[in-house]
């Protein structure tokens, strides 16, 4: 029977403190967002060809991408800056037994981002005259400027919630007395890799010697938005 007396003042005694300490806590949440503009950009060049010989459609793409790579170095990029990202050659065969090679090889260039270079870029492949090439390009945030953001973000966040804090304060009459937890949600780019800018020299020719025909002589690329949002537990006491 004492026992049970014992066992049954502990679970209240237990309840009673839990209690307690959540009674002795507000959450105060904060949060802050930008948009930046992407300062990096990478491109992905497609050359594919396809022939019932597979030496001939082996050869036809090596000329292509010989090409390819002429005219990126013509403006600037160096072998080193322009990377093998994929190399396949594969085979169909049809119902009547006669089959097709295809030969892909596909390009990757990373470069800090530069609306003109982008134009030039467009404009030198087009007088190239390239036949199977395919391109795409996405624009991505440097490492550098996303900590750097994030850092911004994270402080301004802090002092929404701390601002945020003391108005539950001060409109409850309370005392806030330290911080007791912290947690911190970020949004926006995620699992990329870290990619490394690559230098190069840019192409010796004045504006009036290049010729711009895309919209990347006159407009900019879409920013891309960051959020943090942060949450703080304090410990309170009555005033």
């Amino acid at each position: 029977m004492l026992r049970q007396i014992v066992i049954t003042a502990l679970i209240l005694f237990s309840l009673n403190a839990t209690s307690q300490t959540k009674s002795n806590e507000i959450v105060a949440e904060g949060g802050s967002k930008i948009k930046v503009r992407p300062d990096f950009v990478t491109f992905i060049f497609t050359v594919e060809k396809k022939d019932t010989s597979e030496m001939k459609s082996i050869k036809s793409l090596n000329m292509e991408v010989t090409d390819l790579v002429k005219s990126l170095n013509e403006i600037g990029f160096s072998n080193k800056a322009i990377k093998i990202s994929d190399y396949n050659i594969s085979s169909f065969q049809n119902d009547r037994g006669r089959k097709t090679y295809t030969a892909t090889n596909v390009l990757k260039l990373e470069f800090g981002l530069d609306t003109k270079l982008i134009d030039a870029l467009y404009k030198k492949v087009q007088d190239a005259e390239l036949k199977d090439l395919n391109i795409s390009f996405e624009t991505r945030v440097s490492d550098s400027l996303e900590k750097t953001t994030r850092l911004l973000l994270v402080r301004s966040a802090i002092e929404d919630a701390k601002s945020n804090a003391n108005n539950i304060a001060k409109t409850l009459n309370i005392k806030l007395i330290g911080v007791k937890q912290v947690y911190k949600y970020s949004q926006g780019i995620l699992n990329r890799d870290n990619v490394e800018m690559v230098k190069f020299a840019k192409p010796n020719m004045s504006d009036k010697q290049i010729k711009y025909n895309t919209a990347f002589d006159k407009l900019q690329v879409d920013d891309i938005e960051f959020e943090e949002k942060i949450t703080i537990v304090y410990e309170i006491s009555n005033q």
